[in-house]
């Protein structure tokens, strides 16, 4: 899942990193940066694919992370900004792939991909993107 964050210009969620997001070692705690991932999704979601996330989610409809991958490049500490850009990077039948780089100013910090897939929360059984939606997550691949 390469993509190019430079060809066109990423979704970005800035986060400022508390001490609550910082481990004993004085940097941030990984699961916190994954965690971080799937609020810049979500609020890509809300800006550009819509309904909100949580209207989505209240309907009944998921979208659980299948795969995700990381690579750590520079440490992040307490008191930082960090801008996450996150950009879709596939649209399958019943799933999206999302890749993200994490900067502080134009130092790179980490590079993440991740895959949701679209289930129906009862069930958990996979189902077809919603085509309005589809449209949408396509217009920003």
């Amino acid at each position: 899942m390469q993509h190019d964050m430079k060809k066109n210009p990423p979704f970005v969620l800035r986060v400022p990193i508390m001490f609550h997001d910082v481990d004993a070692a004085g940097t941030a705690y990984y699961p916190r940066l994954v965690d971080f991932c799937h609020c810049a999704f979500e609020a890509l979601f809300d800006a550009r694919i819509g309904p909100s996330y949580a209207r989505v989610i209240g309907g009944g409809v998921g979208f659980p992370s299948v795969h995700f991958e990381v690579d750590f490049i520079k440490p992040i500490r307490h008191g930082d900004v960090i801008e996450i850009g996150v950009r879709v990077a596939h649209v399958g039948r019943t799933s999206v792939g999302l890749a993200f780089e994490a900067r502080r100013g134009r130092t790179l910090l980490f590079r993440a991909k991740n895959v949701v897939v679209v289930v129906d929360l009862k069930t958990m059984a996979k189902r077809p993107l919603n085509p309005r939606m589809r449209q949408r997550f396509l217009a920003l691949n």
